[in-house]
């Protein structure tokens, strides 16, 4: 999970997210009947400054979305509008559009039926690619925890899937094969407190990332903690404090 710095999200909204997720219109039914409603949830890295990560729908191109925004929870970190933003249709999950602006890099893909659209600007200049689609793809980044949480996750759980990957390769080469696994359930104290939990992994087929993620085992499977890896390097992990819904 990257780390932005740039809004505030008021006390106000989380209310509304606590009272538009008890209530059955916009929430999404899928396959497995769980159901994906307005949420927020509160994370936490090391010393850093909390992350706010909201999901409410939304409308792009006539197309009923639910966008996932991560945004810094102090909005004096930064002179700028940060954030990371993903785009999913509601009926589906599939990914519509992804669109990522901090100090030095805006970063949008928007995703067609046969290709992927990847817009580049920074202090160096624009540039456009194209990433042509052979299948289906899933979402990444912010889009990733509400894909999970509608999974039916279960002990010796797996999954094969494909992503764009934003930060990685060029072309087709953007394209990875990535497996996610369920190792085990347990009761944990977590920063939510003693919860039920499962650790799952999620691995690029090249080797070039690695998520490990435990998230609810009840519900919806919202994360608890995440640790990934990028490059061979590895991130503090992140911790999710409080979840509206």
């Amino acid at each position: 999970m990257q780390t932005f710095r740039g809004a505030f999200i008021s006390l106000g909204l989380a209310a509304l997210l606590f009272t538009s997720a008890s209530s059955p219109h916009g929430a999404l039914a899928v396959a497995d009947h769980l159901s994906v409603g307005p949420a927020l949830i509160l994370w936490r890295q090391g010393t850093d400054q909390g992350l706010v990560e909201t999901i409410t729908p939304a409308v792009v191109e006539n197309r009923r979305t639910w966008r996932i925004t991560h945004y810094s929870q102090d909005p004096t970190a930064t002179n700028i509008n940060e954030y990371d933003m993903y785009e999913l249709d509601r009926a589906t999950l599939a990914p519509i559009r992804s669109v990522m602006n901090t100090d030095g890099l805006h970063l949008d893909l928007t995703f067609g039926e046969k290709e992927v659209t990847v817009h580049k600007t920074t202090t160096d200049g624009d540039s456009v690619e194209r990433v042509p689609l052979a299948t289906a793809v899933q979402p990444e980044g912010p889009g990733l925890d509400v894909f999970v949480a509608t999974l039916p996750l279960a002990v010796s759980y797996r999954k094969s899937y494909f992503i764009v990957d934003r930060w990685d390769g060029h072309g087709s080469g953007r394209i990875k094969t990535v497996s996610l696994s369920v190792a085990g359930r347990a009761v944990e104290e977590t920063s939510l407190g003693k919860q039920e939990v499962y650790d799952i992994l999620i691995k690029s087929g090249d080797g070039s990332f690695q998520i490990a993620e435990k998230v609810l085992a009840k519900g919806l499977h919202f994360p608890v903690s995440v640790k990934y890896t990028r490059g061979g390097k590895t991130y503090p992990v992140s911790e999710v404090v409080a979840i509206a819904q």
